[in-house]
This record gives C-alpha cells, sequence and structure tokens, in this order.
C-alpha cells in the first residue's frame, strides 16, 4: 500500500475511533460516574471538574479540535512531503490507543473508547513498519518526534476543554433559553 494513503488515513482512524468516545462517553459517564468516585479517587477529582459538565456536543467541540490538528499536520505533511510532525502525530495517536486499552484493562468492563482502539491498532502497526521501510529518520529523531508529538498533544487537551466548556457555557446560557 501507498505509504502516502496510510499518512493520509490517519484524521480518518482519529475520526472513527472518536465516533465511539462522542457517541457513549456521556451516557457512559452518567452510568459509571459513582463507581469511578468509588475505585478511583484521585482520577474522579481530575474527570470531575472537566468531563462531568460536558455534553455530547461539548465533547464533540474538544474532538473537533483535537481533529483539526491531526488533520492540519497531516494535510501540510503531505504538501510539503516532510513527514516528521505527521509521525509526532502518528505516533500520539498510536500511545493514545495503548492508555485506552490500559483503562480498559484497569476498569475491567466497556469503556467507550475499547472497541476502536482495538480496531485501529493493525493500522498503527502496518503503518508503522511501511513508514520505517521509507523515512529518512532515524531512531533518535523519530523518538523525538514521538515525544514532541505527546507533549502537544498533552499540551493541546487544555485549550480543547476550555473550548469546550465555553461551548457548553454558551449552549446553557445562548442557545437553549427559551424566549417569552
Amino acid at each position: 500500500m501507498n505509504i502516502k494513503l496510510l499518512i493520509a488515513l490517519l484524521p480518518v482512524v482519529f475520526m472513527l475511533h472518536d465516533f465511539e468516545e462522542i457517541l457513549m462517553f456521556e451516557s457512559w459517564l452518567k452510568k459509571n460516574r459513582e463507581e469511578i468516585r468509588r475505585r478511583f479517587p484521585s482520577l474522579d477529582k481530575i474527570l470531575g471538574r472537566s468531563h462531568d459538565r460536558l455534553s455530547t456536543p461539548g465533547f464533540a467541540v474538544a474532538v473537533l479540535h483535537e481533529f483539526l490538528i491531526i488533520a492540519v499536520i497531516t494535510y501540510l505533511s503531505l504538501y510539503f512531503d516532510s513527514y516528521a510532525w505527521w509521525f509526532g502525530a502518528f505516533a500520539a495517536f498510536s500511545l493514545h490507543l495503548f492508555v485506552h486499552i490500559g483503562q480498559w484493562i484497569i476498569f475491567r468492563k466497556y469503556v467507550p473508547f475499547i472497541v476502536t482502539s482495538i480496531l485501529a491498532l493493525p493500522y498503527c502497526g502496518y503503518t508503522f513498519v511501511e513508514f520505517l521501510e521509507v523515512t529518512d529518520l532515524s531512531a533518535a529523531q523519530m523518538a523525538f518526534w514521538a515525544g514532541l508529538g505527546v507533549a502537544l498533544t498533552v499540551v493541546s487537551f487544555f485549550p480543547a476543554f476550555y473550548l469546550a466548556g465555553c461551548f457548553e457555557d454558551w449552549k446553557n446560557q445562548k442557545y437553549l433559553q427559551i424566549e417569552k
């Protein structure tokens, strides 16, 4: 398979994975909130502040933010035929899948990202092997870009969830007000 097609598929695979999260997260969190509080109190302190107030559309705003970053990086990498930034985004996404699998193992029941995490792993593995065959990046460079990709992904969560919170505020104050 052409490596450029595999590279171009990253935003598609990302969105297929995140559709599961968007569709299931709000109802799953409501159903499992008490168990999370009981079993993982330190995680609850983090989630309780940001995720509890998000509706499905609000969560979708955060996902949109992350999607736009991945899509722009992918498009520019293909346009300029330079793949270091793309590799950083790809590595962060791949690691993200393994984190989700770890969460599933720890929680020991369905979590709203596990099905597509498992389904996306073959794409990630195959793409990584194919990328290794064509890249001029050294192992040290790939490690650098992977680390940068992970760091920037973590940092990007703050504006993503800030924007999601702003959307929730707007939606709850303006959009859903009933005129008398």
